[in-house]
């Protein structure tokens, strides 16, 4: 205890008799902790600090000795009571007592208040020096004195309200103190009843109704200090003055009386103020005098106008619903009422509106007409504007709030709306309350529950609800939410949706003429010497952007309007526009509604809408000045298609919400949280293990929130915004000047000084147990939530302030996947990224591109030994990279990264080399530093993984400045801190927990005890909303074709869309098509993609809704395998609107992709460009990130053991091989990258490791259901022929077993004839173990009664279509002879017969010699499939392509481009394959513009299998004519009783049977004499022909030719490099072509090769071997090769004096060598 001189103001002698007092009390234990008093006469003070209270409170009853009043602030409601409870026999409590709190709202009752009292929090006293209760007790006699001289002053100005206060202030007990202050001012006692009324009555008149203040009056001396609140509000009403909250709270009776005075009509009409202030019309007058009356339309059924009807509604106080046309003055009517009810009662009217451009157009027009009381508050404002809008809602500056519903979430918000009474809640676009609404939003929903539980037990305020469209299930869901949730009645006022001034038109069009449409349309409708602007709506961004290139282009002024451009561009483009500066906007349906000019003349709608209520409400854009105006719709029907897919791409399914709750749990769990997590939404997908939230980047926030905002709704959590505080106990200086002078010491800034000082001021006040949030101080001080955290290391710094904010993390130590191993691990690989990157682009300057191939990328660096070199974890480091340097207020990473495809990311480099190298290297450095001291938190020997370590962000920081020489090389070492934390976060060596929320907005979720899931229950609301959707499309759809037809008709449909309920309205218009408006698509599409099968098997196999089901289909040959499966990836993209992203399917080589490719372009168009097609091979090395290009660029193998190596590495990462079960699960979701659904084609051909890939992307070891795939697998058991390379019957016979599927059967061949189908059928029956044994292959449906040979029947008299068992001799030539004859023989039954569709099949290549000697013979077109021993990638032609693309293309290139460059070079066999690689590529690609690494990695794994067009007869294995058709088709004799590596007893069987059902019309089968395995068993059929032997032709000697192509073993592989690069031997090679003639000679032992010159170009090997009694007759080139250097045997490279060179394969022609009789 001491006692302090002070000092005080002279002042009268009242002051002098007063003992001012301030406790400071605990709050969770209500004792006293300090205390002081000061003597008003002396200015001596009595403290007590730390010690005990109760022993130092009698000394106050001394200290007091003469003094007659206690003063205190909150002195009667807190101070007192408290003394009371632990000393209630002191004297002093005996004495009066003033309380300045209770005097503060009369003395200054204005706007600004008084400097030293928090007028809108709780009254409390600002102070600037921390729980000091003598600086309190000294302010509260500054504050009393203060008061005193304001009341001296109303003695001479306003002695009516002192007297009338005099009065009620005195009543009670409590009531001598005040007595003696009133006494002693107005010189006079207290007033008497009568007299003290007639002064109220009189300072009422003309302040508020008669009636009501007569009533009043009647009961005055019962109202007391409430009466006195409102009198002196309603001395300063009609400004920006507030009644203070605690008032509110303490004397909820003021509040009321001032509403039944002033905003609570009489039916007296003698009343003046009621005449006057009631009156809707003058009130209109009053605040909109550029209106002189409410709008005539539309108006009620009595005529009046329904305008002025809604706002009398509001004004009266009544719940409205209002239904308004655009363009009808929606907004006069909420904001005359909320104008109005400021103005009388003090009140805030809260506007929630989803569209942030129509906030800020409102504020603007209220502001343009002198109106400044509307403000709004939005995601766009910086903080210090937004902090800015809170202070003047706050103060009471703010009579009109506009908010989007989110934002009642925000805590801040809701400290301040506490602070106001609310007036009136209008929720404008209240249909987005609905279900039924066209614009469901769940933030909406909870708008209703915050009405409630802000109105408490108290009176709802006025609800206006106002939509310019709603149906009538929209109207009626909307009352009963109101009813429901928040007990009011709403009073429907129903305006229509009509507008008379406005001309509608449908206008057919085209993709491709759309836009020349939308300029025709401008020219008719707007010419350039008619006002007016236009509008044109578009249903994307990019087509906002393309329209106005294209309009200016035309010499328009335009430009466009979307949510992804900057507040201030936007801000831009609409004053110009509103101006008339822009004659067109292009606009974004939902960002275009701000948009609000009277003289728009013409809407355009260049792609149709989602539903008539948003095509009314953007028509309604025009002619809002009610002169006429015009709006046209451009109608395709690809529009339509596209608006089920944006409003499938928006939706949330069950199970995605069911993963967010999931994942929430998963935290929680981890994480040991008790039910409360604090996550950002990118810690919940993180969490999200099982990929059933599909993810997309630009939308993946709101869709999370969305999911949440659900899951609130169902109870099953709560959430609010997370919030970061800050308490006083942090500070070391005990006031604010001893701030200020610390500060003055620095070299800071004024305005940065300011703002430390407005923090330190903001902690200072704060409650000491509940701190204050780092939103509130970035509101405060005007800084970003970066420099917020900046600012408080500065106050640690300087010596202000300790920073304790907390921080946890979850680290690793002791375990295989250590911490410090996986920082070693990151560190390394971002090392070698950059070198690489650097190597790559050296010349590329700061602000340049660089393409980065992450296949190609991944594949170097584990080439490296970087074997953690993943695509996936690249693409993290780069896109840490982006986020070095990056503010929360923006600028510039060190890069800046743009996701091209899914291999490939475009760099643009923000920094050089040097520099964002240095970055990256300090930022390293420093989270090394954090590591260490987040793993020395833990106690000693501490194992395990997601271990917690606690700390602060000060330590944090200490550990970055203890190393010196890092700090002096960056100027923030806070900012540095920041940035390793994250990044350290990122790469997941740490996870950030508690204090996340201080580098990224992070939400709170109160997880609910109740463990149920999200059920079907809680998703119907949703699903009824999404069902609505799709009705709307069709609604809007039918519009449009209605509109082609008849205008009038299509108007009728939209007004009785809006006045008829849903079943009377479909009855009318739409009658009988439930299951069609049903469907996300359109009748067209439907048919295309399902009715056209025109098969009930295959439709109800490609149309199976039922939820993450496995399906197999074992289909026959012909029966449209693929078909189904591409059918059913259509449907699913089509009518499921499944994200096709979500969707993979696996081909068995290139060749099939690109066939499934084409199909799905032919039936979905540009829906299909998401979906992934791959090989199994394909998708591996996506996973492991190898490239077919990047190897063979190395002159590496790409054959089996690789390809089995590298899916072992894809099974490993997709199986978490090594990993923790958690870290697995989230490798695997990553990895799988929102695959949801799988479809593999030709299921019997997997071997072992496709089959574990394929089990792995399914999940089929998961434990948890939801974290399976749904794999569609189509495949037929008689197929399988690929034993020899590994494939396995009995993988598709497990399917079963595996994936719990029963199999569906497609049984109709739609290909063969139902003869060659029996003859099939016989051949495989047998076979054992079959799938299909109770299933056999029928004709389809449709052809059943059609002949069984088909058209042969009648055609060939001897076959009559049957298939023919040809007898074929006893050797090749005579088959060949016999096979061709019988060819030969059919060819002449019809004109129609082309070689190009027919093929030969063997067992065998050399089976098939004779044929091809006997087509060259008889000059008939011949074709040999065997192109893959011609080494595409090494071809010297693919090899040009290969090096014009690695050194001249760009860095992206298209089909087109390489279309163009192929047409510069002469055609051949070699360059016509090009050509239909890259028509394949442009198939697959759409013709985008992609990565040349994308373009090269796809024609590597194409050339591996080369199809190229059929010319002539082809001839073939039968494994080579898996998946082709012919219509006339020979199969071979020869082999077929072998049994081949890794094959059992029927693979021969099934081989034969995959030869046979290729043909279509007609089959023969070659039969030695010597019988055949397979044919000679057969039963007798109808089906079957046997034919008797005939005669075969004498053999010519050229039937006995050997056509032999070389294989690269039979070829001198250096010969060429060999020779000097200036020798002969490379200017005669570049000279040859395909097909030129050579010359093959044997010289000094070796077989050479010699061009028409003579000249040496080639050597064979001692691995050829002249076939015996042949001799070489003819040689050709067949394809030139492209070697390296490095290609060669190392022994041999000595040798070598070219690092590259050309090598001739050529094909020779031999002929037996006869023996010469003389």
């Amino acid at each position: 205890m001491s006692d302090r001189d002070g000092e005080l103001p002279k002042t009268s002698g009242f002051i002098t008799r007063c003992l001012s007092l301030d406790l400071e009390v605990g709050r969770r234990d209500a004792r006293i902790h300090q205390f002081a008093a000061v003597r008003g006469d002396s200015g001596l003070a009595l403290t007590h600090g730390k010690g005990e209270v109760l022993a130092a409170l009698p000394r106050l009853d001394g200290f007091a000795a003469g003094l007659s009043l206690l003063l205190g602030h909150n002195l009667i409601a807190f101070d007192i009571p408290h003394l009371q409870a632990a000393k209630p026999d002191l004297k002093l409590l005996q004495l009066p007592a003033i309380d300045t709190l209770c005097l503060n709202p009369l003395a200054f009752p204005r706007n600004p208040y008084h400097h030293l009292v928090k007028h809108y929090q709780d009254g409390q006293l600002k102070r600037c020096q921390i729980n000091d209760p003598e600086l309190d007790a000294r302010l509260t006699l500054e504050i009393f004195q203060d008061q005193g001289r304001a009341f001296m002053a109303l003695r001479e100005t306003a002695p009516d309200r002192l007297l009338a206060w005099h009065w009620l202030t005195t009543v009670g007990a409590q009531g001598a103190g005040f007595d003696a202050l009133f006494t002693a001012i107005r010189r006079q006692p207290r007033p008497d009843d009568a007299d003290a009324r007639e002064v109220i009555g009189r300072l009422l008149q003309g302040q508020a109704c008669q009636t009501h203040s007569r009533t009043l009056l009647e009961t005055a001396d019962t109202q007391g200090w409430a009466l006195a609140y409102a009198m002196a509000w309603l001395s300063v009403a009609g400004g920006n003055s507030v009644m203070p909250p605690w008032v509110r709270h303490q004397f909820p009776q003021a509040a009321e009386m001032i509403r039944q005075l002033r905003d609570t009509a009489c039916n007296d009409p003698d009343c003046q103020w009621c005449r006057e202030r009631h009156d809707a019309k003058r009130e209109l007058n009053r605040w909109f005098k550029h209106i002189p009356d409410f709008r005539p339309e539309p108006a009620d059924q009595h005529g009046k106008p329904l305008q002025r009807s809604i706002v009398e509604a509001a004004m009266g106080g009544k719940h409205v619903l209002g239904i308004l046309p655009t363009g009808t003055g929606k907004s006069v009517c909420y904001q005359l009422p909320a104008l109005s009810r400021f103005d009388k009662t003090g009140a805030l009217t809260l506007v929630i509106s989803p569209l942030v451009a129509l906030m800020a157009d409102q504020v603007a027009g209220l502001e343009a007409r002198g109106i400044t009381v509307c403000a709004a508050i939005n995601g766009l404002l910086s903080m210090p504007e937004r902090a800015d809008v809170l202070d003047r809602v706050r103060l009471g500056d703010v009579g009109i709030l506009l908010i989007a519903p989110e934002q009642l979430r925000s805590k801040t918000l809701r400290k301040v709306l506490e602070q106001r009474e609310i007036g009136m809640w209008v929720l404008d676009e209240a249909h987005c309350i609905s279900k039924w609404g066209h614009d469901f939003r769940p933030d909406y929903r909870y708008v209703g529950r915050f009405i409630r539980t802000k109105a408490g037990e108290g009176v709802v305020p006025p609800v206006l609800c106002l939509t310019a469209t709603a149906k009538p299930e929209v109207v009626e869901d909307i009352i009963g939410y109101f009813r429901e949730k928040v007990g009011v009645e709403l009073q429907l006022f129903d305006g229509g949706a009509s507008r008379t001034n406005l001309t509608f038109d449908v206008v057919p069009t085209s993709p491709e003429t759309k836009f020349a449409h939308v300029y025709q349309v401008m020219m008719e409708c707007l010419p350039p010497d008619k006002p007016g602007g236009a509008i044109v709506y578009c249903a994307t961004r990019r087509r906002t952007e393309e329209i106005a290139e294209f309009l200016r282009s035309k010499g328009m002024t335009a430009d466009h309007f979307h949510s992804n451009l900057s507040p201030e561009y936007k801000k831009t483009v609409q004053e110009r526009f509103i101006r008339g500066e822009l004659r067109v906007i292009a606009a974004t349906n939902a960002f275009g509604m701000g948009i609000d000019k009277p003289d728009v003349r013409l809407v355009i709608h260049a792609d149709i809408p989602g539903s008539l209520e948003n095509y009314l409400q953007e028509a309604g854009r025009a002619g809002r000045d009610r002169q006429a105006a015009r709006c046209v719709l451009l109608y395709t029907l690809e529009d339509v298609e596209r608006q089920f897919g944006m409003s499938a791409r928006s939706r949330l399914t069950r199970n995605e919400i069911q993963a967010i709750l999931k994942s929430l749990r998963n935290i929680d769990r981890k994480k040991q949280l008790g039910g409360e997590v604090v996550a950002t939404t990118g810690e919940i997908l993180a969490a999200e293990e099982e990929g059933q939230f599909e993810r997309d980047s630009t939308s993946d926030d709101t869709r999370v929130r969305t999911a949440i905002s659900w899951l609130e709704e169902a109870t099953l959590l709560t959430r609010e915004e997370n919030q970061v505080q800050v308490f006083p106990s942090s500070l070391r200086v005990a006031s604010l000047e001893q701030a200020r002078e610390r500060l003055e010491k620095t070299a800071l800034t004024e305005d940065y000084r300011r703002q430390l000082l407005a923090l330190v001021s903001a902690i200072i006040s704060a409650d000491a147990d509940d701190g204050i949030s780092t939103d509130e101080l970035m509101g405060l001080s005007g800084l970003t939530t970066e420099t917020v955290r900046k600012a408080l290391h500065d106050l640690e710094h300087f010596g202000l302030a300790s920073n304790d904010t907390a921080l946890t993390t979850f680290v690793h130590t002791g375990v295989d996947r250590s911490s410090r191993k996986r920082f070693a691990e990151a560190e390394a690989l971002e090392k070698a990224l950059l070198d690489k990157m650097r190597s790559e682009y050296p010349e590329v300057v700061k602000m340049e591109n660089s393409i980065l191939h992450l296949r190609v990328a991944s594949q170097m660096l584990k080439d490296a030994g970087h074997p953690s070199a993943l695509p996936e974890r690249l693409g993290r480091i780069i896109r840490s990279l982006a986020n070095d340097g990056r503010g929360d207020d923006g600028g510039n990473g060190s890069v800046r990264v743009r996701r091209i495809d899914a291999d490939t990311l475009e760099v643009h480099l923000l920094r050089k080399w040097p520099d964002l190298i240095k970055t990256a290297e300090l930022r390293r450095v420093a989270a090394n530093h954090l590591l260490q001291h987040l793993l020395s938190c833990l106690p000693a020997g501490t194992r395990g993984t997601d271990l917690l370590a606690e700390t602060t962000l000060g330590k944090l920081l200490a550990a970055i400045k203890a190393d010196i020489m890092l700090c002096a090389e960056v100027r923030e070492p806070s900012r540095l801190m920041d940035r390793a934390l994250l990044w350290l976060h990122e790469q997941e060596v740490i996870r950030l927990n508690k204090g996340l929320a201080v580098f990224r907005p992070a939400m709170t979720i109160h997880l609910g005890k109740e463990r149920r899931n999200f059920s079907k229950a809680d998703f119907t609301p949703l699903q009824l909303h999404y069902d609505e959707q799709v009705l709307q499309i069709h609604i809007m759809a039918e519009y449009v074709q209605r509109g082609l037809e008849t205008m009038a008709d299509a108007l009728r449909l939209s007004m009785d869309y809006f006045s008829l309920g849903r079943d009377a309205f479909l009855n009318r218009w739409l009658p009988d098509q439930e299951k069609e408006l049903a469907r996300q698509t359109t009748p067209e599409s439907w048919r295309k993609i399902v009715e056209d099968l025109n098969n009930p098997i295959q439709q109800r196999i490609v149309t199976d809704d039922r939820e993450q089901t496995n399906v197999l289909v074992l289909a026959g040959p012909g029966s449209g395998k693929t078909r189904v499966l591409v059918h059913r990836i259509a449907w699913l993209v089509r009518v499921r609107r499944e994200n096709p992203r979500g969707i993979l399917a696996l081909a068995y080589n290139r060749h099939a992709a690109v066939e499934i490719r084409k199909r799905l372009n032919g039936l979905i168009g540009d829906d299909a460009k998401g979906v992934t097609v791959l090989t199994c091979h394909a998708l591996a090395m996506r996973l492991v990130g190898a490239s077919f290009s990047e190897r063979l660029h190395k002159h590496e193998q790409v054959g089996g053991d690789v390809f089995r190596e590298i899916l072992q590495q894809a099974v490993s990462l997709l199986n978490g091989t090594g990993l923790p079960p958690e870290e697995a699960d989230e490798q695997r979701e990553r990895l799988l990258a929102g695959f949801r659904w799988i479809l593999v084609d030709e299921y019997q051909d997997v071997g072992p490791e496709q089959y574990e890939l394929i089990a792995a992307l399914a999940g089929r070891a998961v434990q948890d259901e939801d974290g399976k795939l749904s794999l569609f697998a189509v495949g037929d058991d008689d197929q399988n022929i690929y034993a020899f390379d590994g494939a396995s019957v009995e993988f598709i016979r497990r399917f079963e077993q595996d994936y719990a599927a029963k199999p569906s059967f497609l049984t109709d061949n739609y290909r063969s004839t139902a003869h060659i189908i029996d003859a099939a059928n016989l051949l495989i029956q047998p076979a054992g173990n079959r799938m299909k044994v109770d299933n056999p292959i029928s004709i389809d449906r449709g052809r059943r009664k059609a002949p069984s040979g088909g058209e042969w029947q009648v055609l060939d008299r001897v076959g009559q279509g049957r298939v023919q068992v040809l007898p074929v001799g006893d050797n090749l030539v005579e088959q060949a002879l016999a096979v061709m004859g019988e060819f030969q023989r059919l060819a002449s039954l019809t004109p129609d017969w082309r070689w190009d569709q027919c093929a030969v099949i063997a067992r065998e290549w050399k089976y098939l010699e004779p044929i091809r000697a006997y087509c060259e013979w008889q000059g008939i077109p011949v074709q040999m499939a065997d192109e893959e021993s011609a080494q595409f990638w090494r071809l010297r032609e693919t090899q040009t392509l290969v090096g014009w693309l690695r050194h001249e293309a760009g860095k992206l290139v298209s089909a087109v481009q390489l279309q163009q460059w192929l047409a510069q070079h002469p055609m051949g066999q070699w360059w016509q394959l090009l050509h239909e690689a890259i028509d394949a590529y442009a198939l697959e690609t759409g013709g985008e513009e992609l990565p040349t690494e994308h373009f090269l990695d796809w024609l590597a794994e194409w050339g591996r299998e080369i199809r190229r067009r059929q010319t002539g007869l082809l001839l073939m294995t039968a494994h080579r004519s898996k998946g082709l058709e012919f219509k006339h088709v020979a199969v071979l004799d020869g082999g077929w009783e072998k049994i081949g590596k890794n094959e059992d007893r029927d693979a021969a069987r099934r081989l034969y049977y995959v030869a046979m059902t290729r043909a279509r019309q007609t089959l023969l089968l070659a039969r030695f004499s010597r019988g055949h395995p397979l044919l000679d068993r057969l039963p007798a059929s109808p089906a079957l022909l046997i034919r008797s032997p005939v005669a075969i032709p004498p053999v010519s000697p050229v039937m006995e030719r050997h056509y032999h192509q070389l294989s690269l073993n039979e070829v001198d592989l250096d010969f060429a490099g060999r020779y000097g690069v200036d020798k002969p031997v490379h200017k005669a090679i570049a000279a040859l072509s395909t097909g030129d003639v050579l010359s093959l000679c044997h010289q000094d032992g070796k077989w050479m090769l010699q061009d028409k010159h003579g000249q040496n170009v080639g050597r064979l090997s001692s691995h050829f071997q002249n076939p015996e009694h042949m001799v070489c007759i003819e040689a050709k080139v067949i394809a030139i090769l492209v070697r390296r250097k490095e290609e060669s045997k190392e022994p041999y490279q000595s040798h070598i004096r070219n690092n590259l060179w050309e090598l001739v394969i050529p094909e020779l022609i031999f002929s037996i060598i006869r023996a010469v009789c003389f």
